[in-house]
């Protein structure tokens, strides 16, 4: 569920800015006998985001004879963007069912995403010691599939809540496990750590009493959710980073036009030049006023967008340029890739880069030029001036719908120009952070962003929404949006109305 919650706020913020089995895929189940279910559990809660209606979930919880589970999720979000370009609006449905064995193990995930007509599935089955992913959505004809190695440190967590209740059964005191979890939409392992704090009593809004457990989890990025779940761990409340909050409701609530309104805008005090682009450096020094923030892991980190000082919740950042200088030499295509940056050449869900209609238009924007920066340019130009600078059909439409739809805001831009850039031969990536507003005074804004990065020998950013190839000192990195890298939506939900920027 915070996966869902934190990409609904990743795509409405970013707005300027788990079951086949090995042998294959199937969109509806084969024939197979009825499942004898013993006993049924619902669960209704509604979900806001920093005090606004955000949407709904409905949990189902079946219980077969043999003891399997298996659980559903029906998930609707509607969220109305504003700030860093024209409002857009979008609305989220997302239903899934995991099936779980006798020892709460899963053993098969589906999951379906529908957003303006578009339906993306997911899968995720366990096959011996290997997890087997599936991706069907759009620009893929045949599902995609993907076979993860499941790492001896790995649990599933309805398995680990069972042992914390039992401890705490035995020792009557609080528990702790750190565990790998697997990450669908990423596809990767991280590290997560579940504690159980005790018994409680929930109390429904008609006064009805509910025997419950109180947890903690603490996902690898930070983000801290505390949830209140009945004896069969299914959630009557919880709250996430001080941000998403959810209680039990006993019918779904209607959502109201637009759903929740979120602005993409973030205050900024001191002193703003207007001829940004001409600087190297600037200095700035962001705060996040949240709790028990100065013990969680940094939201920015050095790299080649920034120099970072940490002290608790306060960093000082020196933002540095990357474009290049003029002693900068371009290497020319064919590139000679280094092998741990191959991977950022390959083909993605999100940015289709073997795509017939990406391949070709990127052959027609490089029109037979060697010099990768130049090449690089024309991409970037292209996409800036190809694209209506609007919210796009999707929240966060992939690379071929961009192409075909002929607008979007940071994240379209984003995901086509990785592709064209890949199609190309030059290795490229997304990243997602904030970017600052050009201007001058004494207050300005920052903005959640979205923008690409290429490696022409090192990494440059490009920003096509902007149409700059290299970028000036007014970038702040969460980190990438690639598969297999750590999801930067947990720093979303962590910064989300609680950052303060001051220039230098």
């Amino acid at each position: 569920m915070r996966t869902l919650v934190g990409a609904a706020l990743a795509l409405a913020l970013l707005g300027c800015v788990r079951a086949p089995g090995p042998s294959g895929w199937q969109r509806q189940p084969a024939a197979m006998a009825p499942i004898v279910i013993d006993s049924r559990s619902e669960r209704l809660l509604a979900v806001e985001v920093a005090g606004q209606l955000l949407g709904s979930l409905a949990l189902t919880l079946d219980k077969t004879p043999d003891g399997r589970w298996i659980r559903s999720e029906r998930v609707r979000f509607q969220i109305t963007r504003s700030g860093g370009g024209a409002d857009a609006a979008f609305t989220i449905e997302r239903e899934s069912i995991s099936k779980l064995d006798a020892e709460h193990r899963l053993t098969r995930m589906t999951a379906v995403e529908r957003e303006a007509d578009v339906e993306i599935t997911w899968q995720l089955a366990r096959d011996g010691d290997d997890f087997v992913r599936s991706y069907l959505g759009p620009g893929y004809d045949s599902p995609e599939l993907e076979r993860f190695a499941i790492p001896p440190d790995y649990r599933d967590t309805l398995a680990v809540e069972f042992e914390l209740l039992a401890e705490w059964q035995r020792t009557g005191e609080a528990a702790t496990r750190r565990f790998a979890s697997f990450d669908l939409r990423q596809g990767r392992f991280e590290m997560s750590e579940l504690t159980f704090l005790g018994e409680a009593e929930f109390r429904t809004e008609a006064g009805e009493r509910i025997p419950a457990y109180r947890l903690r989890a603490v996902e690898e990025d930070g983000t801290v959710t505390e949830t209140t779940v009945d004896h069969d761990f299914l959630p009557l409340s919880y709250e996430t980073a001080g941000t998403y909050t959810a209680y039990l409701v006993d019918e779904l609530p209607a959502l109201g036009r637009g759903g929740a309104r979120l602005s993409s805008k973030i205050p900024v005090t001191g002193s703003a030049p207007s001829a940004s682009w001409e600087l190297d450096a600037r200095s700035i020094v962001a705060t996040v006023d949240a709790p028990n923030e100065a013990d969680a892991p940094p939201l920015w980190e050095s790299g080649h967008y920034h120099e970072v000082e940490r002290e608790g919740s306060r960093y000082a950042l020196r933002l540095l340029a990357t474009r290049p200088g003029p002693d900068f030499a371009a290497p020319d295509l064919p590139l000679t890739v280094p092998a741990e940056i191959e991977r950022f050449l390959a083909p993605t869900p999100m940015s289709q880069s073997d795509a017939p209609a990406i391949a070709a238009w990127a052959r027609s924007l490089a029109d037979g030029e060697t010099d990768a920066l130049e090449v690089a340019r024309r991409v970037v130009v292209g996409v800036h001036d190809r694209l209506d600078k609007r919210g796009g059909v999707r929240g966060s439409a992939t690379a071929t719908e961009v192409l075909d739809n002929g607008e979007g805001d940071c994240t379209e831009h984003a995901v086509l120009v990785v592709a064209l850039m890949r199609a190309l031969g030059i290795p490229a990536r997304t990243v997602s952070g904030i970017i600052l507003a050009p201007g001058g005074g004494d207050t300005g804004i920052a903005v959640y962003h979205a923008w690409a990065e290429i490696w022409l020998g090192r990494w440059i950013g490009v920003d096509a929404t902007l149409g700059d190839t290299g970028t000036a000192p007014r970038y702040l990195q969460f980190g990438l949006d690639e598969p297999g890298e750590p999801s930067t939506n947990g720093k979303l939900v962590r910064a989300f109305g609680k950052i303060r920027i001051q220039l230098e």
